[in-house]
């Protein structure tokens, strides 16, 4: 009892120094004295301890925020999240990124539960378009141009996720465990090497995955004191850029972005380079950098 109230000592006596050092050397971001407010001294303890157990493997030097693991590796952490609990919404859409299955089908679970095609469209703000495409899991994908999207196109439960449906459509045109709904709209925004084009079009083609942000994690077990390591890493997927410029052998890569500004780099910098949508917007994504050195809000690419 001693031990624990010792501890909450502790983790009280930190928040309070720390907060008091960061004010006297000018901190602009100092410790919030609502910590103690609003958290309970047990929760405030239990965190010193797992500070006290990370520093058994790690420098402090090299201790990251909870943002880090969070925001790119959350899929791994999050229990009893459904394989196809997400859809990706892409290509000339607004708002680029994931829908979750319970926004599109609320009500799942009751019979008949359903939603046409062109309504989850236009609740996604897509409201003219050329085409749809859906992929699955397994690889398949089918298009349907807007003349032959009926009313009667619909999106049903199947499993953890959707499948598409249309009475007016041969059935080997329906599709289970959509993964990927790609939208490709009228205009063409996108230049690449003087080809008007955009990146629904583009990502209906052929894409590839690379890897971000490989990190190294490890772990001291209680058991038995060994330390443990692992690779944690997430993908991009996106359209190779020799693929779709006018000369795959270039020796330079100019990338402009939507206010005018120019980048140019070298066939070395550019190599595995891939045109992504990323926190949606159209990127130029570069492996050998780090994701705040993508060229973002990318209009054109000019090779020479």
């Amino acid at each position: 009892m001693h031990k624990r109230w010792l501890w909450i000592l502790i983790a009280v006596l930190l928040v309070v120094g720390v907060g008091a050092i960061g004010v006297s050397v000018g901190a602009q971001r100092p410790v919030p004295w609502r910590l103690i407010r609003n958290f309970p001294l047990d929760v405030l303890m239990e965190e010193a301890h797992t500070m006290n157990d990370c520093l058994e493997c790690h420098e402090s030097s090299e201790f990251h925020t909870c943002t880090t693991c969070h925001d790119d590796h959350g899929a791994i952490e999050m229990e009893n999240v459904q394989f196809y609990a997400g859809v990706v919404f892409a290509g000339d859409v607004p708002n680029p990124g994931y829908v979750l299955i319970n926004d599109i089908l609320p009500y799942r679970d009751q019979p008949y539960t359903h939603l046409p095609m062109i309504d989850l469209l236009a609740q996604q703000g897509v409201d003219d378009f050329e085409s749809v495409t859906m992929t699955s899991v397994d690889g398949g994908f089918v298009t349907v141009t807007k003349e032959n999207l009926t009313p009667e196109a619909l999106l049903m439960p199947y499993k953890d996720g959707i499948r598409f449906a249309d009475e007016n459509l041969h059935v080997s045109a329906w599709i289970k465990g959509i993964r990927r709904i790609i939208v490709v709209g009228r205009e063409t925004p996108l230049l690449i090497d003087g080809q008007a084009t955009s990146m629904g079009r583009l990502l209906i083609g052929p894409t590839q995955l690379i890897p971000l942000e490989q990190t190294d994690v490890m772990l001291k077990s209680e058991e038995d004191g060994v330390v443990r390591k692992a690779s944690a890493a997430s993908h991009v997927e996106g359209v190779p850029v020799y693929v779709i410029v006018a000369n795959p052998a270039f020796t330079q890569l100019t990338a402009r972005d939507a206010s005018g500004k120019e980048t140019t780099l070298s066939a070395e910098e550019a190599r595995g380079s891939l045109l992504v949508q990323f926190r949606g917007q159209v990127t130029l994504a570069l492996p050998g950098r780090g994701r705040s050195q993508w060229i973002t809000n990318v209009v054109e690419l000019k090779t020479q």
